[in-house]
C-alpha cells in the first residue's frame, strides 16, 4: 500500500440496518477504505477494525496484519470486557456508533502524528486544575476532547467518550435533530451538509457546547451542556416508547468509555462524567516532614 492510500477498516458485524448505515457513512464521510468480508482483508494494513460480539474474534485476527496504531471497538452485550481498546453497549444506534468510530480514527491520527514520548505539553496539561471551553463544531469537539483526554489516566477512551457526548449535545442538542434524521443523512451521505446548514441558521447559530472540567483529589469532573431545550427523558420514554432507557443508555455508553458516574442534571441538556483518579498506596506516599 502506497503512503498516499487511504487507511482500512475492517468492519466484522452482522448484516442489520445498523451495519449498512454505517458503512456508507464511514465510506462516504471518513477518507477509509471500508472492508466488510468475512476473511482477513489481505489488501492492505488494517488500520481500524470494528466488530460485534459473533465476530469479537477478529480483532486480535487482524493483529497479524496491523498498520502503526492500530486500534479497535468492539460493539457487545457482555458485562466483563477484554480484547479491545474501545466498547459500546450492542444495542447502539447507527449514530452513536458512528460517531465513536470517527472520535477513534481521529484519536489515532493524532497519535500518531504526535507520540507520546514526544509530546512536550503533557506533563503541563496533566496539570490542569480546572478549564472551561465552549464549542459549536463536531472539528472543535475533538480537539477539545484529546486536549481533556491528555490529562485523564486513559486518554484514549476519555477522549472518544468525551467526543461522543459532546455530539451528541451538538447534533441531538442544539441543532435538534433526532436519530432517524442522522441515520438518514448519514445512509446518503448529507448528514455534513445538514449540520453546516442548520449551524448556519439563525436561530442555531449562536448555541454551543459548554464543558467545565475540574480536577478534584480523587476524582475528575466533566460537565457537558447544551444550549438545546432539553428533554424530560421519563415522559418522553412514556410517550415514545422506543426511547426507554434513554438515559440508562447514555450512562453505560460514557462508562464504557472510561468514566466512573455519570449523573443528568436539569432537563436533560447537562450531562456530568466523573473518572475516579488511582490513588497512591500509604506506602508508596513520601513521607511528610511536620513543620
Amino acid at each position: 500500500m502506497s503512503q498516499a492510500d487511504p487507511d482500512r477498516l475492517w468492519l466484522c458485524m452482522a448484516d442489520s440496518n445498523r451495519t449498512r448505515v454505517v458503512s456508507r457513512a464511514l465510506a462516504k464521510g471518513l477518507g477509509m477504505t471500508v472492508y466488510m468480508g468475512p476473511t482477513m482483508d489481505e489488501e492492505g494494513p488494517i488500520a481500524l477494525v470494528v466488530a460485534d460480539d459473533a465476530h469479537a474474534k477478529r480483532i486480535a485476527e487482524a493483529k497479524g496484519n496491523a498498520a502503526p496504531g492500530q486500534t479497535s471497538l468492539l460493539v457487545t452485550a457482555a458485562a466483563r470486557r477484554a480484547g479491545a481498546d474501545i466498547f459500546l453497549d450492542h444495542d447502539t444506534d447507527a449514530g452513536t456508533l458512528t460517531n465513536a468510530i470517527e472520535g477513534l480514527k481521529a484519536y489515532r491520527d493524532y497519535a500518531l502524528a504526535v507520540p507520546e514520548d514526544q509530546d512536550a505539553g503533557r506533563g503541563a496539561i496533566a496539570t490542569l486544575g480546572d478549564g472551561e471551553f465552549a464549542v459549536q463544531t463536531l472539528a472543535e469537539a475533538r480537539d477539545v476532547a484529546f486536549f481533556i483526554g491528555r490529562a485523564c489516566p486513559n486518554p484514549r477512551q476519555v477522549s472518544v467518550g468525551l467526543y461522543v457526548l459532546m455530539a451528541n449535545g451538538i447534533e441531538h442538542g442544539n441543532l435538534e435533530f433526532d436519530a432517524t434524521e442522522k441515520a438518514k443523512g448519514l445512509a446518503d451521505g448529507s448528514w455534513s451538509r445538514k449540520l453546516v446548514a442548520r449551524t448556519a441558521e439563525p436561530a442555531y447559530a449562536d448555541r454551543r457546547v459548554r464543558v467545565h472540567f475540574h480536577r478534584g483529589m480523587r476524582a475528575l469532573s466533566i460537565l457537558v451542556q447544551d444550549d438545546g431545550p432539553g428533554i424530560d427523558a421519563e415522559t418522553a420514554e412514556m410517550a415514545n416508547p422506543a426511547r426507554a432507557g434513554y438515559r440508562g443508555k447514555t450512562a453505560r455508553l460514557a462508562r464504557a468509555m472510561g468514566f466512573s458516574q455519570v449523573n443528568w442534571l436539569g432537563t436533560g441538556n447537562t450531562v456530568e462524567a466523573s473518572i475516579l483518579l488511582p490513588q497512591e498506596d500509604a506506602a508508596e506516599r513520601p513521607a511528610r516532614v511536620a513543620g
